[in-house]
C-alpha cells in the first residue's frame, strides 16, 4: 500500500478501523483472538475504499478478494460520479514518472506511471490510451487504471511525427480496428490500420489529397462505422470506411452552427480545449512557473448527448521552445466498466 493511499484516511474512519484491530485486547479468562484483514465488516472496507482515489485502488483490490470486491465498488462510484462532468486531463513528462490528473470536477490527483516515461500517446478510448515509444516502433495498448497492457505488432515506422490515431472500440475486443494516419507529402496522406482480430499485421493505404482540401490532421475518430479525419478548418471531413478491410476514402463537407456540424450523426468540437483554459488548467496542475509548453492527445467525450471532439493541441508560454519545461497531456473520458 502507498503512502499516499493512507495519508487520505479520514479521521471517521480511523476511529472506526480502531475498533476492529488485528489484535483484539484479551479480556480476562479469554484467549487473543487474531482478526484478519480479509474479516474486516464490508460497511468499513466501503468507507476505507471511498477514501482512495482511483489509482490507489490499485494496492487496495489487492489484499484479498474482498477489498478486490470494495475496490470495484468504490471505483465505480467514482467514475460515476464523475462521467457527467467533462473529460479527465492526465499531465505527465518525461523526467519522472509523476503524473498528475484532473478529474470531470477538477479534482487533482496525483499517481506514479513510470510505463509514460519516453512515450508518446497516439490516440485514447474510453480510459485506455494508445502508446508509442520513438526510435523502436513499440506499440501498445495501456490502461492508467488497472495498470493493464496490450502489445500490438511492431509499428512499420520507428518514428512518427504528426501522426494522429484513432480506436473503433475497446482494444479488449476482436473487432477492435486502429488507424494511424499523416500526411506523406503535400499530395497525399497515408494510413495504417490493424485489424486486431484477425492477422494481426499493419496494412497500409493511401489517398491522393492535397493540403487545399485537407491540411495535417489534427484530430481523427471513429464514429458510426467510419474513421473522421480533420484539420484544423472542421469545414470539411475526411473519411476511412474499413468495413470488410476494403479502405474506400471520401471527402466530406461539413456546415457548422453554434459548434454543432451538419453530418451524419451530429457531433460537437471542442477544438481548443486547452488553449482556452491553459491559465486555469496550469494554477491547478501546480505549473505556476514560467516557461511550459503542453503537447496533447485529444478524444471524443459525451457533450449533451452529441459526441464532442477534441483535438490535438500545442500551447506553450514561450516561442522559444528551448526554454520551456515540456509537458504531455492526454485528453480522455473514463467509462464505469474498468478492468480492475
Amino acid at each position: 500500500m502507498t503512502g499516499l493511499f493512507w495519508r487520505r484516511f479520514k479521521k471517521n474512519i480511523l476511529k472506526k478501523t480502531a475498533s476492529f484491530m488485528i489484535k483484539s485486547r484479551k479480556k480476562p479468562g479469554q484467549q487473543r483472538h487474531i482478526r484478519e484483514w480479509s474479516d474486516l465488516p464490508p460497511e468499513l472496507l466501503s468507507l476505507i475504499a471511498e477514501c482512495a482515489g482511483p489509482f490507489e485502488l490499485r494496492s487496495f483490490k489487492s489484499v484479498c478478494k474482498a477489498w478486490n470486491s470494495a475496490s470495484s465498488t468504490a471505483l465505480a462510484q467514482i467514475i460515476e460520479t464523475e462521467l457527467n462532468q467533462g473529460p479527465w486531463f492526465l499531465l505527465f513528462n518525461d523526467e519522472n514518472s509523476e503524473c498528475q490528473v484532473l478529474t470531470g470536477s477538477c479534482k487533482k490527483l496525483t499517481t506514479s506511471l513510470p510505463e509514460l516515461n519516453g512515450i508518446s500517446c497516439l490516440a485514447t478510448y474510453q480510459g485506455w490510451l494508445l502508446l508509442f515509444k520513438q526510435g523502436c516502433g513499440s506499440m501498445f495498448f495501456f490502461n492508467p487504471f488497472s495498470r493493464d497492457m496490450i502489445d500490438l505488432p511492431e509499428f512499420p515506422d520507428s518514428e512518427l511525427t504528426d501522426h494522429v490515431a484513432a480506436i473503433s472500440c475497446l482494444p479488449t475486443s476482436q473487432d477492435c480496428v486502429v488507424c494511424v494516419i499523416s500526411r506523406s507529402n503535400d499530395a497525399e496522406l497515408g494510413a495504417k490500420v490493424l485489424y486486431l482480430g484477425e492477422d494481426q499485421e499493419w496494412t497500409e493505404t493511401k489517398h491522393s489529397c492535397s493540403r487545399v482540401d485537407i491540411d495535417t490532421i489534427k484530430c481523427a475518430v471513429y464514429h458510426i462505422g467510419k474513421f473522421f479525419f480533420f484539420d484544423h478548418r472542421t469545414d470539411r471531413a475526411l473519411t476511412l470506411s474499413t468495413e470488410n478491410r476494403a479502405h474506400n476514402w471520401m471527402t466530406q463537407n461539413i456546415i457548422t452552427r453554434r459548434g454543432i456540424v451538419n453530418a451524419p450523426g451530429l457531433f460537437f468540437f471542442g477544438m481548443t480545449e486547452l488553449e482556452k483554459n491553459l491559465k486555469n488548467m496550469k494554477k491547478k496542475l501546480g505549473l505556476t512557473d514560467q516557461g511550459v509548453s503542453i503537447s496533447t492527445c485529444g478524444t471524443v467525450t459525451p457533450s449533451n448527448g452529441l459526441p464532442k471532439f477534441i483535438f490535438n493541441e500545442s500551447m506553450s508560454d514561450h516561442v522559444d521552445e528551448c526554454k520551456n519545461r515540456h509537458f504531455k497531456g492526454v485528453w480522455m473520458q473514463p467509462k464505469l466498466k474498468q478492468n480492475l
